[in-house]
């Protein structure tokens, strides 16, 4: 005979496994509640502030996502898994595929001087690191180098570096004079700058920085615009943002066309998508990978700040080069900037066969 105490210990046992068992749905439900939530946030992001703030951390969103359906996956919910998988799908698809894409024309010959190497860097306004930072940028000699954030002292030391190799510039600036208040674009040319000029943005009382537009000849004839629209956060700066990307999208250009600087937005905002769809501009990242150029921080916050392996980093691509048909991408790349806390975009294009 079985001891009489037996089947109490098994139904103990039974107790605590289905104890267990519940509390694991309980925490897969709630992370599946989570993920759930900040998707249907994401999808407000053409109207709201939240929104569009979710909508920018998306391909971060998906690895989380990707994390928790491991997780769920290890409990045997495969529902629940499948779910959060679609999640994981749906964030990192958009950015992750960029590496996948070609770019465009790759096998056509060309002169070489029909390329043109553009660097666009937004340098931080209270950075003093001015020698080191135009070092980094002038490392590859490019043709034309568009400056963000620029106050007085920026462009005296862009004048003392860049005046002899770089000598035609155009600027536009949300302040009449140069002063400590000044965010002023800059671009400096090694050939000639035919035309240029300011876009003002029509905003409240609001002093908005502007667009600065410019048109080259050679060894490319482009028009170029340089763009700085404001951050997210506040509901007046998302409104700000908005009008600066709506404008770049009513600039009717002839020929070629490049849009670059700091949008601060990235690719997978309804807003930046709006650009694209309006302007027929591409991402010039196609091929050549996600290239984030703002991160959090390096380290873990708190009282152990150990440094954290890029991969794990909160990070965003909101640094941007925009180009129309009938310009082919031959190298893109970011490059770390001393002092700032964005990474230059470097990119590199010909002139395919055929015109735009």
């Amino acid at each position: 005979m079985e001891p009489a105490g037996h089947p109490v210990r098994m139904e103990l046992k039974s107790g605590n496994e289905s104890r267990r068992w519940g509390w694991a749905s309980m925490v897969s439900g709630a992370l599946l509640l989570a993920l759930g939530a900040y998707f249907a946030v994401a999808l407000t992001g053409r109207w709201t502030i939240l929104g569009e703030l979710a909508s920018q951390f998306r391909f971060s969103f998906g690895w989380g996502a990707a994390a928790v359906a491991v997780v769920v996956a290890l409990t045997r919910r495969w529902r629940t898994a499948g779910l959060a998988a679609a999640f994981a799908i749906w964030g990192i698809w958009p950015e992750g595929t960029l590496a996948l894409k070609a770019p465009a024309s790759a096998e056509a010959e060309l002169a070489p001087s029909e390329e043109l190497h553009v660097v666009v860097s937004n340098v931080l306004r209270p950075n003093t690191r001015y020698s080191e930072v135009f070092d980094v940028l002038l490392e590859d000699d490019p043709d034309v180098v568009g400056l963000l954030e620029f106050n007085e002292e920026w462009r005296d030391a862009a004048f003392e570096r860049l005046d002899e190799d770089y000598p035609f510039h155009a600027t536009a600036s949300n302040t009449v004079g140069w002063n400590e208040h000044s965010w002023a674009l800059m671009l400096f040319s090694k050939t000639e700058i035919t035309s240029s000029k300011e876009l003002r943005l029509d905003f409240d009382d609001w002093e908005l920085r502007p667009l600065l537009q410019a048109t080259l000849a050679e060894p490319i004839e482009l028009t170029i615009t340089l763009a700085h629209p404001e951050r997210p956060g506040r509901p007046a700066r998302m409104r700000a943002r908005r009008t600066a990307l709506e404008r770049i999208s009513q600039c009717e250009v002839e020929g070629h066309w490049l849009v670059i600087g700091d949008l601060n937005s990235t690719s997978t905002s309804p807003l930046f998508r709006d650009i694209l769809s309006k302007t027929g501009l591409r991402d010039s990242r196609a091929g050549f990978g996600r290239q984030p150029s703002w991160s959090f921080g390096d380290r873990l916050p708190g009282p152990l700040p150990l440094p954290l392996p890029s991969f794990a980093q909160l990070s965003v691509a909101i640094d941007h080069a925009l180009l129309s048909a009938g310009l082919d991408v031959l190298d893109r790349r970011t490059l770390s900037v001393p002092g700032s806390d964005h990474r230059a975009v470097s990119v590199t294009l010909r002139a395919a066969a055929g015109g735009p």
